[in-house]
């Protein structure tokens, strides 16, 4: 078989063609991606045709939870098969339930070994087998994600699912209900799992199972997975009898896990998975016309052809969605409007009570508006009214949230994404168009194609559509090559050119972290120095006034003293260093700071977007007339010796009308999760805490609680255990009758209360 595309196009050999496809099908099953391909393009070009062998086309590929007749020996044999496995492993489905074959082989690698780990395409349904995982265990699980979009999405499917509330489901780690709940089920992401390890008593928390899933983020550059092998070392170490399950995209040696994190080889099993559930083209854009081309040349034709019809026209008329993989560059210097104009042309502004309720709550959190040409301008906010959106890893959660239900509901025309959607959030599309091939990174190319066809329960041959622009070899090349992670884990590694990070290897390797603070021995030894509790208690005198705290105008009016009380917070972060910071990393740190203050004094994540802002634009000069913008720091991630300045813009070409409010929002977000939540929440949590216990200094303990809570109120940091946010606060407060680590009673006028409020207690209610 050869030039297959042009031959189907043209309408030669098609008996041929399937009697070719449908044999390799039943021979191997859907493993290859060129019978994928030939599939899809049969049911585009020669609908009619293949249309008579649909039934066996979705038998064969093991496709058992569409309900597809069987009429054919060769069908009847997959119907027993279907059958087979609902008996066996029945104790997990419902009677209309069914597992795929590779579902079920999941299934079985779970129950038979302590650690599985196992690769599949983004389409396998691994989400429902561990679904049913989850609720077979007796006791405690933890699911731990690499990003807190993708903790949103557990939570809501575990809760659908789950009705009985008596099971926890918490998207954090915490020893609370405990006078109703029998178990827990902990949704969190590396930096949230630490938490776990507070509990010295073994028995604080049983955990049945580990579920580690998109696991490939422990292939991350350095920091996130040397963080993450941590956490599987831990976790491994205080729980070796609980089942450990690593779940990856199309990696050829998921047994890396095993090896790296030394788990036992004689109770360990690993598995690649290559069966695929969509059907997948691929489409080579060239000026203003479209060419199909096939992945091997040798089958499907070593030509391009011609496509006869305008797919991105097509799906976007017919109400379908297109992912665009852009840098984040490209977001943020706003040449996705220039690049991308003839595609947003094709998406009018919507009249739509829904469009106009995600922008309202788009507005509610992040403070911008649609009004092009005012100041708090919001491109984001805008172009969802044509039902395009943006995703990449610097939005606000809660915004990222918004977007993903926007796009599950069938809003989003276009989605203008980064490769955080390689993070496995269920957001597939009609086509994935590529905009910027990065054939080096072959596993975040191949997860974000993922998305491309949607996996349907119709009874019909689901596929998609990816479209390249450039570099049709490097791209074949890719989806030839097999990827693979990292055998040996950067925890053994010593780097001697960045120490930073060294006393963290060797802690976790000699088992000498400190569970309590999250801290290295060193760094533990260096907090309890003279000289840093000098630093601790020079803070303390300078922000609270006898016992409380003082008021925010002092910290904003009094140049002097702020300044000198971000020193100290300086030097504190210092302590744990054992060194200096450079000055770019000060700059940073400083900005972090100022951030973290106006959090501690209660600021909406809006309100600190504003404030910096209006610092940008030089709200407070009102002279319009080319009034130059502010510097601004921009985000990075320290400790880094080797960071420059980093301004956000230049401010000396910047006009301040011509400030970016999106670009504030993104750094804001930046600085709030990746280094106040990720590095500094932590250290000086730790601190204080260390110091309240050492002197029994009341406001070291006020301030530790402001900094990791935002409020020393004890009722309002329960709540906030309990998974509620200050909105929760702010609605809830008054009907609370009571709550510690037991329970959480209501008082009466609970009942009273609208229903959209209570969403985050529902679980808790009577």
């Amino acid at each position: 078989m050869n030039n297959i595309i042009k031959n189907i196009i043209e309408g030669k050999d098609i008996d041929k063609i399937i009697s070719y496809v449908l044999d390799r099908l039943f021979r191997i099953g859907p493993v290859n991606i060129s019978d994928m391909e030939i599939l899809t393009y049969l049911f585009i070009y020669q609908a009619e045709k293949i249309e008579l062998h649909k039934n066996s086309v979705l038998n064969y590929m093991g496709i058992f939870y569409k309900d597809s007749p069987r009429d054919t020996l060769k069908e009847v044999v997959f119907g027993q098969y279907k059958k087979y496995l609902h008996d066996k492993y029945d104790n997990y489905l419902e009677n209309n339930e069914f597992f795929t074959p590779v579902q079920a082989d999941i299934i079985k690698g779970i129950d038979s070994n302590n650690c599985f780990s196992f690769s599949a395409p983004t389409s396998t349904g691994k989400s429902f087998v561990f679904m049913k995982k989850i609720l077979d265990c007796k006791n405690n699980v933890i699911v731990v994600v690499p990003s807190r979009a993708l903790i949103n999405e557990y939570f809501i499917k575990l809760n659908n699912l789950i009705k009985d509330k008596t099971i926890n489901i918490l998207t954090f780690i915490d020893k609370i209900n405990t006078k109703r709940a029998k178990k827990n089920i902990f949704i969190v992401t590396p930096e949230r799992c630490r938490e776990l390890f507070k509990y010295k008593n073994e028995d604080a928390f049983n955990v049945d199972l580990f579920l580690f899933d998109e696991a490939q983020l422990s292939n991350d550059e350095y920091k996130r997975g040397l963080y993450y092998d941590s956490i599987v070392r831990r976790s491994y170490k205080k729980y070796p009898d609980s089942k450990f399950v690593f779940a990856h995209p199309f990696i050829s040696n998921p047994e890396s896990q095993i090896e790296k994190n030394f788990f036992d080889k004689h109770k360990s099993f690993s598995k690649p998975y290559n069966q695929k559930n969509v059907g997948q083209i691929f489409i080579y854009k060239e000026n203003e016309n479209y060419y199909h081309f096939g992945i091997d040349k040798k089958i499907m034709g070593n030509k391009k052809v011609k496509c006869n019809y305008d797919p991105i026209k097509q799906v976007l008329e017919n109400n379908g969605g297109m992912l665009i993989y852009v840098s984040k560059q490209k977001i943020y210097d706003k040449r996705i409007l220039e690049n991308f104009k003839e595609y947003i042309d094709l998406c009018p502004i919507l009249e739509n009570e829904r469009i106009d309720y995600y922008v309202d709550e788009l507005k509610k959190l992040i403070g911008g508006n649609i009004n092009s040409g005012k100041y708090y301008y919001s491109q984001f906010i805008d172009l969802i009214r044509r039902g395009i959106v943006i995703h990449h890893g610097s939005m606000p959660l809660e915004s990222r949230i918004l977007v993903e239900e926007f796009t599950k509901e069938g809003l989003c025309r276009i989605c203008f994404a980064t490769s955080t959607l390689e993070q496995g959030i269920n957001m597939p599309f009609d086509i994935v168009f590529i905009d910027m091939l990065e054939v080096k990174d072959g596993l975040a190319l191949k997860n974000l194609i993922g998305r491309a066809g949607r996996s349907t329960l119709e009874n019909k041959f689901d596929f998609g559509t990816i479209i390249i622009k450039s570099n049709m070899s490097g791209f074949r090349n890719v989806m030839l090559n097999t990827e693979k992670l990292k055998n040996i884990s950067e925890i053994e590694l010593d780097n001697a050119k960045d120490d930073d990070y060294n006393d963290f290897k060797q802690s976790i390797k000699d088992g000498t972290f400190n569970d309590e603070f999250n801290l290295t021995p060193k760094e533990l030894e260096n907090i309890e120095k003279d000289s840093t509790q000098k630093i601790i208690s020079k803070i303390l005198n300078s922000v609270f006034f006898e016992s409380e705290l003082i008021s925010l105008n002092k910290v904003n009016n009094d140049l002097e003293f702020r300044l000198d009380l971000y020193n100290n917070f300086i030097k504190l972060f210092e302590s744990f260093l054992k060194r200096d910071l450079t000055n770019a990393e000060a700059d940073v740190l400083n900005t972090a700071i100022k951030i973290m203050l106006w959090r501690v004094y209660g600021k909406t994540f809006k309100q600190v977007c504003w404030y910096r802002y209006s610092h940008a634009i030089k709200s407070h000069i009102n002279n319009e007339i080319d009034k130059m913008a502010s510097y601004i720091t921009g985000f990075h991630e320290i400790p880094n010796k080797n960071l420059g300045r980093y301004p956000l813009y230049d401010s000396r070409k910047t006009l301040s009308r011509d400030v970016d409010y999106d670009r504030i929002v993104y750094d804001t977000y930046d600085y709030i999760d990746k280094l106040i939540g990720f590095t500094l929440t932590d250290k000086f949590y730790a601190a204080f805490i260390n110091f309240h216990e050492k002197t029994n200094d009341i406001r070291a303990k006020k301030i530790a609680n402001y900094i990791k809570f935002g409020t020393d109120n004890k009722k309002e940091i329960w709540m906030l255990r309990y998974g509620l946010s200050f909105e929760d606060i702010e609605n809830l407060y008054e009907h609370i009758k009571s709550i510690n680590s037991e329970e959480i009673t209501f008082n009466e006028s609970i009942k009273n209360v609208p229903i959209e409020f209570k969403k985050s207690i529902e679980r808790y209610l009577n």
